[in-house]
């Protein structure tokens, strides 16, 4: 007869999440994943497979929404397209809290890994792609409620904010001293895009 978990698999993806989100794949030890999610080693890979495994797993909750808004989510929570795209880059700077840490675990893996792993650049890439399209309906969204500054391309916009977004999240992670580097590049950007 099967045994059954003696832990919530939900909750140790999370908490491998978080573990990812803070160390990378490279500073996160399959020693750090047992202690940090609390369970043996042959139910880490019992359940989960091998580190790579979980950090795909890791990844791919981050980018269905598990750490709190995604972008669309917010590119739709406000009547001015302009104020949602600006919402949306201010996010990018928020300060680490106990439970995420700083910055983008998305972000992050792109930088760490880069094009060199299929599997996470496939993920990075893909969300990168759902970002510039998300931008580009609320970019289209405030030229058609007259928002927009005349003659601002949507589409090189939307490809615009998607790159300044992912160098935020950068400076973000660099800690609470670029905050003010942060809102003064909202603030420009913003001030060029609004009509």
């Amino acid at each position: 007869m099967a045994r059954t978990k003696e832990f919530d698999p939900e909750a140790a993806l999370d908490a491998a999440m978080r573990l990812f989100w803070r160390n990378g794949y490279e500073g996160t030890s399959t020693a750090d994943l047992v202690h940090e999610l609390r369970i043996a080693r042959a139910s880490l890979y019992g359940t989960f497979g091998s580190k790579h495994d979980l950090y795909l797993a890791a990844l791919d909750r981050f980018l269905s929404g598990a750490s709190g808004p995604t972008p669309a989510d917010i590119l739709a929570s406000r009547d001015s397209a302009m104020d949602a795209i600006q919402d949306l880059l201010e996010a990018s700077a928020t300060v680490a809290t106990r439970d995420m840490p700083r910055g983008c675990f998305a972000v992050n893996a792109t930088v760490e890994h880069g094009d060199v792993d299929p599997d996470i650049a496939q993920r990075t890439k893909s969300n990168f792609s759902r970002l510039e399209n998300a931008l580009y309906g609320a970019l289209l969204r405030a030229r058609a409620e007259g928002e927009l500054a005349p003659g601002v391309d949507p589409k090189a916009a939307a490809t615009t904010l998607a790159t300044l977004n992912h160098g935020l999240k950068v400076l973000a992670r660099g800690g609470a001293e670029n905050g003010d580097r942060i809102k003064v590049t909202v603030g420009t950007v913003m001030s060029m895009l609004r009509a």
